[in-house]
């Protein structure tokens, strides 16, 4: 006996490890958790087709999905990338590329980062394509590829327009040596040359585009390659929708097929919605304080509803007392501070309000909607790392059709 307990203690642990679910693996069950995010995948669909039809036919698709698909799961989208024949797919992480691997793309995967030597090593078996911004760095590269007898494709990025963070600068003589010496390096395979645009701007982005161009020509042609062979990319969302001279060989949307420019591109649909349920309703008379710090008095009588979700499941402090809920397809302000995990609600205006009634706290209700613009302005933040957290902290679940 002492012995099966010694055993328990140390498999347990093991155990439980191995139960948790990855942030990305999806959970089929939203009514047994206090908050949920939704993912219509349709929309997702939606969004992709709406991109291509931007595109000409020289001009392929590459859905970024990093940060495990901008918090709404790699494994709830990946069959949508599969089944619309999208051809290329960013990723940033070693785990998002085996979520995308696991899910059965089998198209053309580039890392959209610099990734340390042993990402690099590591992420071999999914057949990544590398960034590399400096002679350094693919010198890593090549040594990883010579180890393990591997040409390791690779994307160099220029730094083109200035977002001074993993391109190689080719306005020195320094940035052109490198980049002819790292042409020569064994093991690799030049794919395609890249900038990234730090400006949502059209005028920046033409200028970006044109030094950027000029910048891989001299490189195609001081190290005798062949143009045929490469994809020259530079077009995030923006530039995509808005700068069509930007489309090149390739385009790399990422907040656009999430539904993220709908404010100024209204053919985009939401992709992401986030929801929870009334936990209780109750009464207070005026003058009582709501919440920690006091930072509410009510003013009149009230109906408040008790809202089980909070900071700790990715609702900010920073909605207190500024921030809205949807319940019943009405708006309801927040009063007092955001707590862990909970948060109250005035629902006077409306006493028929039931506990496990939906409340809805990113998405539409009705012809109501909380929006991305509210959101971005009530948090301070952007809309992604809003996205993030949810996704992180709740259980993901496909809207139903």
């Amino acid at each position: 006996m002492p012995h099966a307990r010694l055993l328990l203690v140390l498999v347990a642990p093991l155990f439980l490890m191995n139960c948790r679910a990855h942030p990305g693996t999806p959970v089929p069950r939203a009514h047994d958790s206090n908050a949920w995010v939704e993912i219509d995948t349709k929309a997702f669909e939606h969004n992709l087709r709406t991109v291509k039809t931007r595109l000409s036919d020289k001009t392929q698709l590459c859905a970024v999905m990093k940060a495990d698909a901008y918090g709404h799961g790699i494994d709830l989208l990946i069959p949508s990338i599969v089944s619309l024949g999208v051809p290329c797919v960013a990723i940033a992480s070693n785990e998002d590329a085996r979520h995308v691997r696991e899910g059965g793309f089998g198209g053309r995967l580039v890392r959209i980062r610099t990734a340390t030597p042993q990402e690099v090593e590591d992420a071999l078996p999914y057949t990544l394509e590398e960034l590399v911004g400096n002679l350094a760095h693919a010198k890593h590269v090549s040594d990883i590829g010579q180890r393990h007898a591997r040409t390791i494709p690779i994307h160099l990025d220029l730094n083109a327009r200035g977002v001074g963070r993993n391109g190689l600068e080719l306005s020195t003589a320094r940035g052109k040596s490198d980049a002819l010496e790292l042409l020569k390096l064994p093991h690799l395979q030049l794919t395609g040359i890249m900038t990234q645009l730090p400006v949502e701007d059209r005028e920046d982005v033409l200028r970006g585009i044109a030094l950027f161009k000029e910048e891989a020509a001299w490189i195609i042609e001081q190290g005798h390659l062949d143009r045929g062979k490469l994809l020259l990319h530079c077009a995030n969302s923006f530039a995509t929708l808005d700068v069509p001279e930007s489309h090149l060989d390739m385009v790399r949307p990422g907040g656009a097929i999430y539904g993220e420019t709908m404010a100024t591109h209204p053919e985009f649909k939401q992709v992401m919605e986030v929801k929870t349920r009334v936990a209780s309703v109750n009464a207070y008379p005026a003058g009582s304080t709501i919440g920690y710090d006091r930072t509410a008095t009510l003013q009149r009588d009230s109906l408040l509803a008790n809202i089980p979700m909070g900071y700790a499941d990715g609702y900010r402090r920073a909605f207190s007392n500024q921030g809205h809920v949807l319940i019943r397809g009405r708006r309801h302000p927040v009063v007092g501070r955001i707590s862990m995990n909970t948060f109250m609600v005035d629902v006077t205006e409306a006493p028929d309000i039931q506990p496990g009634d939906e409340v809805v706290l990113f998405g539409h209700q009705g012809t109501n909607a909380i929006t991305q613009t509210e959101l971005e302005q009530g948090a301070g933040t952007l809309i992604d790392e809003l996205r993030m957290g949810w996704g992180r902290a709740n259980p993901r679940v496909v809207k139903p059709e």
